[in-house]
């Protein structure tokens, strides 16, 4: 079992499978959710975003969706070790199911960390579990876009975190899904270095001037994050620019 940040985070994670990449703390960290508003977390892996989003932010519901049965239950046990059980759920489902999202619907809010590589793109890694969260085997981008959409009120909040090179594609499809670019973030791993990463804001069916925030280093030296990481790391929510 390990324990992150200040405030105790209680998550226990498979030794050999899928774990929760530093990914899932910058989505989680780009995040403005409303205290009472209600979640749904897209590819919900061992449940870290959700659990943080319902015991530190104090979001009234989050949902979880989460293909693999054997992360579902993990999550389900971190819920309990975090104590959020009454306000988060984990379920096991697809994205791409039209019944599964019709029954969760509507939320004001939905995140996703889809995986990176298309399907048949680059080395796809032995391990089922990291492979399904790497490469779009089962669902890619595309789906989660469109379930984001499809599980949203008007107005609601779709956030993701994909690469950069992808971008492209991706508001292309956040346009075909009535999703308006809100906010973005860009994500170096080095100040003075290429983006690698960004982290898009959308809403449903609602136009807003789109805010370009500050890029978001992640190392300052090699081993060593940077401040803003290290106070993510410790699960303080980020205040906005």
């Amino acid at each position: 079992m390990d324990v992150i940040g200040k405030d105790q985070l209680f998550l226990i994670q498979s030794k050999e499978g899928y774990r929760f990449s530093i990914d899932s703390l910058l989505l989680w960290g780009f995040l403005n959710p409303y205290p009472k508003s209600r979640w749904i977390d897209l590819g919900s892996g061992c449940g870290i975003l959700a659990i943080a989003l319902a015991k530190i932010n104090g979001v009234r519901e989050v949902v979880g969706l989460e293909l693999q049965p054997e992360l579902v239950a993990i999550a389900q046990r971190n819920a309990r070790l975090n104590r959020v059980e009454a306000h988060v759920t984990f379920l096991e489902g697809d994205i791409r199911d039209t019944d599964t999202l019709k029954s969760l619907a509507p939320a004001e809010g939905v995140c996703a960390n889809p995986p990176y590589y298309p399907a048949l793109s680059g080395r796809i890694n032995p391990d089922r579990q990291k492979a399904v969260a790497r490469h779009e085997i089962k669902g890619g981008m595309l789906d989660f876009i469109r379930a984001g959409s499809r599980l949203l009120r008007r107005g609601g909040v779709f956030a993701t975190i994909i690469p950069v090179q992808r971008l492209q594609e991706a508001l292309q499809i956040l346009t075909s899904a009535a999703l308006n670019l809100s906010r973005m973030r860009f994500v170096h791993s080095y100040e003075g270095q290429p983006a690698t990463l960004v982290l898009l804001e959308t809403l449903k069916d609602k136009k807003s001037p789109l805010s370009v925030e500050p890029s978001l280093i992640i190392y300052a030296s090699p081993k060593t994050y940077t401040g803003e990481v290290q106070n993510l790391m410790a699960f303080n929510p980020l205040k906005r620019f």
